[in-house]
């Protein structure tokens, strides 16, 4: 992470200590024990990527691990950082929003690569603004799920957006495709593989060292090679939200550049 007026620019592992915070044991979102680990994909998700030989590769933290259970390894979820409750049935209609848009996305990824937009109604129905507000949660449940795995506090406009306060502040959300996901999927095609995948870029951010905090933070999450971008700023309250549009924007976005 960046560091805000600091010689040194640029933190990371042992460094970024001094800016986490302690886990409490208790659910971000309502304070009750936290007993319950979110998905970093849902399982839907990994069940389609599943090969002949009954595991999927999980490629992370500098290693590769042979996955043999979606619902049960600890290598797709984050710790445990919400109640039961909470990463269930609160929750239950971001996550089948979620499900929408990924089979969606799943089932077209020719007709998106030539398309600039996405049309939420083809996803979600007449009652798209519904399905669409509840993916923009599900992707602010997962930040939250992440940030705090990841041992930073959760923001603060995160648990009134999910209770359905609107606007989400200090969040922006940007839809996007991603060239080199898409490249890989084209290439893997070409052999007869199925080469859509499930992808979550490096984190990055700044820390205050006055202040002694996180004050941005932001990373994607991508299925195949369409992305939501997220980026958290304690200091910016303008937000672009792709969630609240019928037909949103789908720009080529370069991670690497």
């Amino acid at each position: 992470m960046h560091v805000s007026g600091d010689e040194k620019p640029y933190l990371e592992g042992d460094d970024l200590a001094p800016f986490k915070i302690p886990n409490s044991g208790r659910c971000w979102w309502c304070g009750a024990k936290a007993d319950s680990r979110e998905h970093k994909f849902k399982r839907t998700d990994l069940s389609r990527m599943w090969d002949k030989d009954d595991h999927l590769i999980w490629v992370g933290d500098r290693r590769e691990v042979k996955v043999r259970s979606a619902r049960k390894s600890p290598v797709v979820k984050f710790a445990a950082n919400l109640c039961a409750r909470c990463n269930n049935m609160r929750s239950q209609p971001f996550d089948t929003a979620y499900d929408l848009f990924s089979t969606y996305v799943w089932e077209h990824p020719e007709s998106l690569y030539r398309s600039s937009s996405l049309n939420m109604k083809l996803i979600y129905g007449k009652d798209w603004s519904v399905g669409a507000l509840d993916l923009g949660r599900y992707v602010a449940k997962h930040i939250g799920c992440r940030m705090a795995a990841s041992g930073y506090a959760v923001p603060d406009a995160i648990i009134p957006f999910l209770e359905g306060v609107l606007p989400l502040s200090n969040i922006q959300m940007t839809l996007f495709k991603d060239p080199e996901r898409w490249k890989i999927y084209r290439d893997l095609k070409k052999d007869g593989i199925q080469g859509l995948g499930l992808w979550l870029p490096p984190a990055w951010g700044e820390v205050s060292r006055s202040r002694g905090q996180v004050v941005v933070y932001s990373s994607a999450l991508i299925v195949g090679y369409i992305g939501v971008m997220y980026r958290w700023s304690a200091d910016t309250a303008e937000t672009d939200l792709f969630y609240l549009h019928r037909r949103v924007s789908l720009p080529w976005y370069d991670q690497s550049d």
